[in-house]
C-alpha cells in the first residue's frame, strides 16, 4: 500500500476536481490516498513539506505544466515521486512522459512502478522541468497568464483551442514591432568568442518539443545533464517568421545563421539595458529580473512514465511462464 497526496489546481472548476477525485478514489482504492485543493501558494508548500516528513511515496499533480512547476519547487531532491494527471492546455511534460488524460493511462503509469528521474534547470532560485526562456516567448506566456486570471470565458477558449493558444499568441506578437534585447552570454560551451549578443528571445530547453508540438529542440533529453539553449538573433521579422514555421513544421534548423544553438550544464545570462525581464518556465512566469544565473541540476526529480516497453516485457515473460 502506498501514501498518495493528490494535488488539485486551484483554479479549476471544483466539479472537474470531484470527478477526478471521484476516478482516483475507485482506482486507487487500496492505497492511502488523501486529496488537497491548496487556496494559495503557502498552503500548498505547507502540505507538501507535511507529506515529505509522513514520507508520503506519490504526489500527483492534477492541473497543467504549472500546477506542476510549483510542487516540484517543494519535493525536488526527496524521494516522493511525481505523477502527472494532465488537466491543463499545454500539458508538455504529461505528453514527454506519454501520460494521457485517461484513468486507465494514470492507472498503468502508476502500476508499472517504472519510474524516470528527470533533471531540473535552476534559474536563480526557482526550478523548471520542461522549457522556458526570456524575451518575446515570456510576452505570450505573461499574456496568456494575465487573461486566464482577468477574463470570463477565457480559460474555456483555452480548453477548445488545446495547443492552438500559443502559436496564435506568438503570431499576435509577431504583428508588433520586434524587439531586441543587448544580452551578455557566457557559458563554458558557448560556441562563439564574443559575449555580447542581440536577440529578441533565448529559449531554455530541457525536452525536445514546447507548446504542444513546436519542436525547438529536436535532440535535448531531460535526464542527460545538460539543457539545450537557442538563441534567436533575428534582426528581420520575416526571417524570424520564416525560421518559427520551418521549427513548427519540424524542419531542421540547425544551420540558420540567425540561431545560436548549444547544450550546456550551465549559463548565465544579463540583460545590459535598463529594464528587467521576466523569464517563464513550464508556462509560468517565474522570476523578474536583469541577470540569470541557470544550470541544471542532475537527477533531482523522481517521475512516473507509462512505458508500454515495460507492459509488452511483461506480456512475453507471462506467456513465457505458462508454456514451461
Amino acid at each position: 500500500m502506498a501514501k498518495i497526496s493528490v494535488y488539485f489546481n486551484n483554479s479549476s472548476s471544483r466539479a472537474n476536481s470531484d470527478v477526478w477525485a471521484r476516478r482516483l478514489r475507485d482506482h486507487f482504492f487500496r492505497h492511502d490516498i488523501s486529496f488537497h485543493h491548496p487556496l494559495s501558494l503557502i498552503d500548498l508548500s505547507e502540505s507538501l513539506k507535511r507529506d515529505i516528513d509522513l514520507q508520503v511515496d506519490f504526489v500527483f499533480s492534477v492541473g497543467g505544466d504549472g500546477t506542476a512547476n510549483k510542487i516540484v519547487q517543494e519535493i525536488i531532491g526527496t524521494k516522493v515521486k511525481l505523477l502527472i494527471i494532465p488537466a491543463g492546455t499545454a500539458n508538455d511534460l504529461a505528453r514527454e512522459l506519454d501520460i494521457s488524460a485517461n484513468i486507465k493511462s494514470i492507472a498503468k503509469a502508476f502500476n508499472q512502478q517504472k519510474t524516470l528521474t528527470l533533471d531540473a534547470i535552476k534559474i536563480n532560485d526557482q526550478f523548471m522541468l520542461t522549457s522556458g526562456g526570456l524575451g518575446l516567448t515570456s510576452a505570450v506566456a505573461e499574456k496568456i497568464n494575465k487573461y486566464r486570471k482577468t477574463t470570463p470565458g477565457f480559460k474555456k477558449l483555452m480548453k477548445l483551442s488545446g495547443d492552438l493558444i500559443y502559436p496564435l499568441f506568438l503570431a499576435k506578437e509577431y504583428l508588433s514591432p520586434l524587439k531586441n534585447y543587448n544580452l551578455h552570454i557566457d557559458s563554458p560551451d558557448f560556441p562563439r568568442l564574443e559575449k555580447m549578443v542581440e536577440s529578441c528571445f533565448v529559449m531554455i530547453n530541457n525536452q525536445s518539443k514546447v507548446g504542444g508540438n513546436f519542436t525547438v529542440a529536436p535532440n535535448t533529453k531531460n535526464d542527460d545533464g545538460k539543457f539545450n539553449v537557442t538563441i534567436f538573433c533575428h534582426q528581420n521579422k520575416l526571417n524570424l517568421i520564416a525560421t518559427t514555421l520551418k521549427i513548427m513544421s519540424g524542419v531542421d534548423v540547425s544551420n540558420d545563421q540567425d540561431l545560436i544553438i548549444f547544450e550546456t550544464d550551465q549559463l548565465e545570462i544579463m540583460n545590459t539595458g535598463s529594464e528587467e525581464l521576466a523569464f517563464f518556465g513550464d508556462g509560468e512566469i517565474l522570476c523578474r529580473d536583469k541577470n540569470f544565473s541557470i544550470h541544471c541540476e542532475h537527477k533531482a526529480v523522481q517521475v512516473c512514465k507509462f512505458n508500454e516497453d515495460v507492459i509488452f516485457n511483461k506480456m512475453i515473460n507471462l506467456e513465457e511462464t505458462r508454456s514451461i
